[in-house]
């Protein structure tokens, strides 16, 4: 059984801010030791989105590290789909935008899988549908890791926290499109009407118009000149951002892409963790609980008041722990639902996927 450290948001005030609360968390889950290289594993926001960490807690983890004697950088890595962290000279951008600056954050922002995402170390990890996963390098080679994760909602996962910020946020493109790939769509030909508005939200031009067009047992278009679109498995990555872009629901989803999906991100976010030998620290931000991820460019209401700020040295506690206050938040509130009910998917399973390839223990003590 893990310890999970609570801080709660009912005791905030003058005596006892946010930054106390790091301030007395830090020590209990650190591993950094003198002279270490220390990532802050962050998500900066997109463009757009309001509600993510906010510079002064992650500047307040920096400083700590200083004093214990590490030399801490601040990290994020590029992503799959089109928006404004797409590439590291973007992600830098928009970074800054949002107020993560070596001035906001006494550190340089290293953007850790490289200029275009593909720079990264192959780590195996022996899970039962993943064999390894490629983490990115500026985290693989650092001496330890601090991972701030804001709690929210997901439409994949039905959550993001610690877990989704490992086996998801600290990988290169081809560790991601190893998670997404389960999630490569097919196209209703009879719901399409060939007006392309999709073409442009994919990035790496698997949405195509095309007439007869076979791909695999499948014929997209009754005829050539059909106007109809196809998808090219070869080229897409599956992480869906191309489904609301379709005015006629066109785009359909693999069956069980929710689930299926959590399965591989539970077993990639060990790869991080035999990285860097299990040191690694994790502080998990529970407030603005938006139902999307910070991955959105806009920050939709909340659908939970503010929780607190956990800590501990176990990922999966940490994400059970969050979970359940989150819960019992909404109960309070006469919530009769849960996490679960935000977008209809069970984030516990890609915990207990976490839980099956050694990345941390479900069972956990709060310690308030």
């Amino acid at each position: 059984m893990s310890k999970v450290f609570f801080k709660s948001v009912d005791n905030i005030g003058p005596q006892q801010t946010q930054i106390d609360q790091i301030k007395e968390l830090f020590p209990k889950i650190s591993p950094v030791k003198k002279g270490d290289i220390v990532a802050v594993k962050i998500h900066p926001g997109e463009y757009g989105n309001t509600t993510h960490i906010r510079p002064v807690i992650v500047r307040t983890v920096v400083d700590l590290i200083k004093e214990a004697g590490g030399i801490p950088f601040v990290t994020d890595t590029t992503v799959l789909y089109k928006g404004m962290r797409l590439n590291a000279v973007d992600l830098l951008w928009t970074a800054e935008v949002n107020g993560f600056t070596q001035a906001s954050m006494n550190a340089p922002i290293i953007v850790a899988d490289g200029l275009l995402g593909d720079d990264s170390v192959k780590v195996e990890i022996r899970g039962e549908v993943l064999d390894s996963i490629t983490v990115a390098s500026a985290i693989a080679k650092a001496d330890c890791m601090i991972m701030i994760s804001h709690c929210k909602g997901h439409p994949g996962s039905g959550f993001g926290g610690a877990i989704k910020n490992l086996g998801m946020g600290c990988l290169d493109k081809a560790g991601k499109t190893r998670v997404h790939e389960v999630g490569r769509p097919t196209i209703d030909t009879e719901k399409c009407i060939g007006c392309g508005v999709c073409f442009d939200q994919c990035v790496w031009g698997a949405l195509k118009m095309d007439g007869d067009k076979v791909y695999g047992d499948k014929v997209y278009g009754d005829k050539v000149g059909s106007d109809k679109a196809y998808v090219d498995h070869d080229l897409c990555k599956g992480e869906l951002s191309c489904l609301e872009s379709c005015p006629q629901e066109a785009i359909i989803p693999p069956e069980d892409v929710a689930e299926k999906m959590q399965v591989r991100l539970g077993e990639a976010a060990v790869g991080p963790i035999k990285a860097l030998s299990g040191r690694i620290g994790y502080i998990n931000w529970i407030f603005d609980l938006t139902p999307g991820c910070d991955c959105f460019n806009f920050s939709a209401p909340v659908f939970s008041r503010d929780v607190g700020i956990v800590a501990s040295c176990d990922p999966v506690a940490l994400d059970m722990a969050s979970i359940d206050l989150i819960n019992r938040k909404m109960h309070e509130d006469g919530n009769c639902g849960g996490v679960h009910d935000v977008w209809g998917i069970d984030p516990v399973i890609h915990l207990e996927y976490a839980e099956k390839v050694g990345a941390g223990n479900r069972k956990y003590e709060l310690v308030e």
